[in-house]
């Protein structure tokens, strides 16, 4: 009997455990990004341009001196080849002082995981075009690709409880009225309507508005879907006998549409909340790779996959597709996650 509890039988699930616990870390690590990141996302070494990713070592001539990485010099200026000095070292320490930041947005400090005790820049990811620090960028990329994804869905949600739910409570013609719209805007093609959407916003807008569109275009697929099954089940409940006995007391149609019928579903919102995010996490590195997105100075993992569009680029510099690996990591989590819930809150799961 223990087991048909949501909880416990959703810790069984090693895989979805585990993903959980990856996603933590990931959404931990873009609340403390000043801190963990080694630079600010937009620090310039101009002279380490696509600089290789250095390597860790503990011994040098023989000797354990603790953890430290090789000079890279520059060999080759103009393909941007560096070769390893192997007499010169930096040892690296934790709690260096470094670039000025703000913890939690409001306490300012200079002091972050990691460094280099000489000041000398380390590329544990290697640098991008311009010599800043892969590492970096994407621990802050993350605070756009995660957080726009959780907006767009709790907004989606939000018109998809509203509008589903009062389509699904009064019927007739407002029913299939606002079905037949939900199903027009199901049935485009995601990726295209988002390119369509975007392409008739103003050029000239601020990251910050910038932010707020992108969030409001990628959540109108989402709301429609939410709004067709949030209907269904609400056709499904609003003859419930709590329901009716709502109705008897004299209480109105919206309290008895958000108390009494959408907390029933709620396990179903969740699982809808986990599922549809690596959608919109997709889209908008989709349309930031293709710059209509997120763009400089702001950071995203979409925008930094970017650089991988010159197939050139890609063959000489591959540290360039570390964001696709943290995008493809977060989808499957996200995924796994969702699933692993599933079976959870299935009555019918042993």
């Amino acid at each position: 009997m223990k087991h048909s509890i949501p909880y416990l039988k959703f810790k069984r699930k090693k895989l979805g455990m585990l993903c959980f616990w990856i996603l933590v870390v990931l959404y931990l690590s873009f609340i403390f990004e000043g801190f963990l990141a080694p630079y600010q996302p937009n620090t310039k070494f101009k002279s380490k341009s696509y600089q290789p990713p250095h390597a860790i070592h503990l011994i040098h001539d023989g000797k354990f001196i603790g953890p430290f990485v090789y000079e890279y010099e520059m060999a080759n200026p103009f393909y941007k080849k560096y070769r390893t000095d192997w007499t010169v070292i930096h040892k690296l320490s934790l709690f260096t002082k470094g670039d000025e930041y703000r913890l939690f947005g409001l306490i300012p400090s200079k002091t972050h995981l990691f460094g280099t005790k000489d000041g000398e820049p380390v590329f544990l990811l290697g640098a991008d075009r311009l010599g800043r620090d892969m590492l970096s960028r994407i621990i802050c990329g993350a605070k756009i690709s995660l957080t726009i994804g959780f907006v767009s869905i709790l907004t989606a949600l939000l018109g998809g409880i509203l509008i589903g739910g009062i389509s699904g409570y009064i019927g007739g013609m407002t029913d299939w009225s606002i079905m037949r719209c939900c199903e027009v805007i199901i049935l485009l093609p995601t990726f295209y309507f988002f390119l369509f959407l975007r392409s008739i916003l103003p050029a000239d807008i601020t990251p910050g508005q910038k932010f707020l569109f992108i969030t409001l275009i990628l959540a109108i697929p989402s709301w429609a879907g939410s709004a067709r099954g949030i209907r269904n089940w609400v056709l499904s409940l609003k003859n419930a006998d709590y329901v009716t006995a709502a109705k008897l007391s004299g209480v109105k149609s919206l309290p008895i549409l958000l108390r009494h019928i959408i907390p029933q579903i709620r396990s179903i919102l969740i699982l809808d909340i986990t599922l549809s995010v690596p959608g919109v996490i997709l889209g908008e590195a989709g349309l930031s790779f293709l710059n209509l997105g997120i763009t400089e100075p702001s950071v995203s993992w979409g925008m930094l996959m970017s650089a991988a569009m010159d197939i050139n680029v890609l063959k000489q510099y591959p540290w360039v597709l570390w964001p696709a690996f943290v995008i493809i990591l977060t989808v499957f989590c996200f995924f796994t996650l969702g699933y692993s819930l599933k079976d959870a809150f299935d009555p019918k799961a042993m």
